[in-house]
């Protein structure tokens, strides 16, 4: 194994033990949510027992996944699990979509039909614990992210600031309920926190479809990471015979480009290296994350 592959290999280890610190706490919070629920009747709190049930499941498919990648057998020269990736993404957005749809009814309808919150004490106390600790793990998925970028570690990091954001409506919701007990408007505290976070998951939904769906179908690079790509191939216009065609997609990430380029049936074949070469590297060095490969083809002159 080579250093570089050895060196991708331990990140994806500490991604994968990152994600499984994510699945045990997350598996630990929904028997304390679920008791927080029954007791205080709150719709709320019911909304985030739901999410909370989805994003265990999300979570959960991405160790599993990480873990595949991490025990792959890089000998039998398989591409990757980027499209794997890319499915469970969409599958997840999938279950959220479906969560949305039924806390924003209950919460519509708690709204109607508003009901007095009880013994949500509880609730609230695990409620700020559990922000503490969603923003521990956004803060950590991002770094990870950061050093080295997959769809899955960018799914966790965005799923993360989401949970954070629905732990803070959690918490807003039922402490403004307890510490306005006497105002007889706060009845309607519940309803609105649970159609706050159904609207929450509606968007992490769509963030995580939007995002995967480009990469799962292979769409070409943005138009502003093309331009630098043309600008070197018309640097070495006058060493190659066209025309040249280019694909690219991307993965996390990670840029993918494959450039085919034609040359004359005389050049040498260390001529031929030695532009290809120079085309791939100056590509890289454009495009931040590319990975460059120039394919020579000859053709009749």
């Amino acid at each position: 194994m080579s250093e570089l592959q050895a060196k991708g290999r331990d990140e994806t280890l500490q991604r994968e033990r990152l994600v499984l610190l994510a699945v045990v706490t997350t598996f630990l919070s929904l028997i304390p949510t679920a008791y927080a629920a029954i007791v205080s009747n709150s719709m709320t709190l019911i909304a985030d027992l739901m999410r909370c049930s989805t994003e265990f499941m999300a979570i959960f498919v991405s160790w599993l996944i990480l873990r595949k990648v991490a025990s792959s057998d890089s000998s039998r020269f398989n591409y990757g699990f980027g499209k794997l990736e890319q499915l469970s993404c969409i599958a997840i957005g999938g279950a959220l979509f479906v969560t949305f749809l039924l806390c924003f009814i209950s919460g519509i309808r708690r709204l109607i039909m508003p009901e007095v919150v009880v013994n949500s004490e509880f609730g609230f106390a695990l409620a700020v614990l559990s922000l503490f600790g969603n923003s521990f793990l956004w803060v950590a998925n991002y770094i990870s992210f950061s050093r080295q970028g997959s769809p899955v570690s960018d799914a966790q990091w965005r799923l993360f600031r989401a949970k954070t954001m629905a732990t803070l409506v959690v918490a807003l919701s039922l402490g403004a309920g307890l510490f306005f007990a006497t105002f007889s408007w706060t009845v309607y505290f519940d309803g609105v926190g649970s159609v706050l976070l159904s609207l929450f998951m509606l968007w992490s939904a769509y963030a995580l479809v939007s995002s995967s769906v480009p990469d799962l179908i292979d769409c070409a690079l943005e138009e502003s990471l093309q331009g630098p790509i043309r600008d070197v191939l018309e640097r070495y216009r006058e060493h190659y015979i066209g025309p040249s065609k280019v694909r690219s997609r991307r993965t996390g990430k990670v840029i993918f480009v494959e450039i085919f380029i034609s040359f004359a049936p005389l050049q040498t074949f260390g001529k031929v290296h030695d532009i290809a070469r120079c085309i791939a590297q100056e590509v890289e060095e454009k495009l931040t994350g590319a990975e460059v490969i120039v394919v020579p083809l000859v053709v009749e002159s």
